[in-house]
């Protein structure tokens, strides 16, 4: 039995459950694509059946940072308006308001993010999204999965050699968004172990900012913790120090995340809010792109936030390298020695 005979068998039997959309409710134009800002990420799936909506954020909660991570499927749609629903929202807590020029994410805290959630994200749509990766099913036959609380299997699916367009979130879920362009557009979650993904197909890679653009946060960056009423330089047990190095010739960032590392290109520099605030835009080997919010919050101790859905979602503080030497280095306690 070819391939065309086995779609149209497996997508035959698709179950639309009592909150698929039927093509009429869906709005004009196909809007998938991932759509970034200074914190978050948001991608969208559209296919016939249904729409998904995978949302990433990264957001201040305290002295630290709160993060969001949320696999949601759009339950009713209007032309303004569409309602989420997923594993971890109460019914009707969190809708996705439609408009030309933006995308604004809205309700009360679900249980996908973390405490402090400030209950609303906006996605510009001035400039085109970026294209989900396309992804080759290196399995036989993979179901299609829905976005309920057991991810039930669904009766339409994909075999090897077919091409797919999937988000992959920088966590590597088990389960990816997806869609199955054939007669009908088909989308649900497939197994992101059974997919041999590479970035979506895209213009030349963007060039790199400026040598002399990059001098004001050139050098070697240090984190700081948060300890009383100041900061201090935690040296964990089993990891380095968390940093990071700006390269002007060459524009690259390194970045020390502790147990591991990883580098940057620098593809986009814009002015921020404020003295010394910047947007950078970091494109890793990949073409995975990500916004970075950089801010001045002491200049004369050399003290600087950097906010990001990834990278620097954890961690926001930095000092110049070179004044490092006016914070107290703070060692874990009870390190087990390599000779215990």
């Amino acid at each position: 039995m070819g391939n065309a005979m086995r779609h149209w068998m497996g997508l035959m039997g698709l179950v639309v459950g009592a909150g698929a959309l039927t093509a009429g409710a869906q709005p004009a134009g196909d809007v998938t694509g991932v759509y970034s800002t200074k914190g978050g990420t948001l991608a969208i799936v559209q296919g016939d059946n249904e729409t998904l909506v995978h949302y990433l954020s990264s957001f201040p909660q305290g002295d630290s940072a709160g993060t969001c991570e949320c696999s949601l499927v759009v339950k009713s749609k209007t032309a303004t308006r569409w309602t989420l629903a997923g594993p971890d929202l109460a019914p009707g807590k969190l809708s996705l308001a439609v408009a030309p020029g933006r995308f604004v994410l809205e309700g009360t805290t679900p249980g996908c993010c973390g405490a402090g959630w400030p209950g609303k994200d906006e996605f510009s749509r001035a400039q085109a999204a970026t294209p989900p990766a396309s992804c080759k099913v290196s399995a036989p036959r993979v179901y299609f999965q829905a976005t309920d609380e057991g991810n039930t299997q669904r009766k339409a699916y994909v075999v090897q050699g077919d091409t797919v367009e999937a988000f992959i979130s920088p966590t590597e879920p088990d389960l990816v968004p997806a869609r199955f362009k054939g007669k009908k557009t088909t989308a649900g979650l497939l197994q992101r172990t059974q997919l041999e993904c590479t970035s979506a197909p895209a213009a030349a890679a963007p060039p790199a900012v400026k040598a002399e653009q990059l001098q004001p946060l050139a050098g070697k960056w240090v984190e700081l913790t948060k300890k009383g009423k100041g900061y201090v330089i935690f040296k964990p047990c089993s990891a380095e120090t968390r940093a990071f190095t700006v390269q002007p010739d060459g524009a690259r960032m390194e970045i020390q995340l502790g147990q591991e590392s990883t580098s940057a290109q620098v593809t986009k520099l814009q002015p921020g809010q404020g003295a010394g605030a910047y947007v950078l835009e970091l494109t890793r080997e990949g073409g995975q792109g990500e916004q970075v919010e950089w801010k001045v919050t002491d200049a004369a101790k050399g003290i600087v936030s950097l906010t990001s859905s990834d990278l620097f979602a954890q961690s926001h503080t930095y000092v110049r390298d070179a004044k490092k030497g006016a914070f107290r280095v703070d060692a874990e306690k009870n390190c087990e020695s390599e000779h215990d």
